[in-house]
């Protein structure tokens, strides 16, 4: 069976690895195995699991589990980190906590077999949330009741605050891979039309150069010397010289015309 806490106030927490139907939401990382980190840059332990508020749907705590010199026990020592009072570090599967590593190692243990509201409120006040200057006067008895009105309303408790800056980090990387992708598109197709411009280019510079070389080529055939001029013609032409009255003779090349039915149809 699961375990499950219910605080003063009737919240249900509970660990998500207890919750068969429950996963990390789709979009935020599974950060349980990920080192944690105190403030002054020393690994004080691992991410063990979450704690899950089942009725809103929202980590509330971290469950760290500390290194063997941290816990100072032969017996592995777990203590309770509030979900927005950590921040995952962008360089790695990492998680920084704001309290140094001599801090973190006097949280209280946590019980995995109980929850109560005078724990939470140990916690609370080792990150100075909400009402540890309540709790510190009035005794944790009577800040309970006060307390457990908007107990979870502390920034200190907003899971988004935690997965948010990952998750807009990565919405922001995708949207600058999605750019960048768009910009590689259009310079491939600015590309792929030069190509096309540049074949076109060629394909017409090879015409011309084709109709130079046939012009060339009739230019030679027609002044093969300075002494004779030859034109050369095609077996169904004919040949007929014209004299003109004034002197000046043609000579005129017949092609043949064809009929209606032989001519190519548009």
């Amino acid at each position: 069976m699961a375990r499950q806490y219910e605080t003063e106030d009737g919240v249900r927490i509970a660990p998500l690895s207890d919750l068969r139907d429950f996963e990390v939401a789709e979009g935020y990382p599974d950060i349980r195995g990920w080192r944690v980190d105190s403030a002054d840059g020393r690994e004080v332990g691992k991410v063990h699991d979450l704690l899950i508020d089942i009725d809103n749907m929202r980590t509330r705590y971290l469950d760290v589990r500390l290194t063997k010199e941290l816990a100072a026990s032969p017996e592995d020592r777990d203590v309770l980190v509030p979900i927005g009072t950590a921040q995952i570090v962008d360089d790695g599967n990492r998680v920084r906590v704001p309290l140094s590593a001599e801090r973190v190692g006097l949280l209280p243990m946590y019980d995995h077999e109980r929850l109560t509201r005078a724990d939470e409120l140990e916690v609370r006040r080792h990150f100075s949330l909400g009402e540890v200057a309540v709790a510190g006067a009035a005794g944790a008895a009577g800040a309970a009741g006060a307390a457990s009105r908007s107990f979870y309303d502390d920034e200190g408790y907003n899971d988004r605050r935690f997965f948010g800056a990952r998750r807009e980090a990565r919405a922001e990387a995708r949207a600058d891979a999605r750019a960048e992708a768009d910009r590689a598109d259009v310079k491939r197709e600015a590309q792929r039309a030069e190509r096309e411009a540049r074949t076109e280019r060629d394909a017409a510079e090879r015409e011309r150069e084709r109709e130079r070389a046939e012009h060339d080529r009739v230019e030679r055939e027609i002044r093969a010397s300075d002494g004779e001029v030859r034109v050369p013609i095609h077996r169904d032409e004919s040949v007929v010289l014209r004299r003109g009255d004034d002197g000046q003779d043609e000579i005129i090349i017949r092609r043949p015309v064809r009929d209606e039915g032989d001519r190519p149809r548009p």
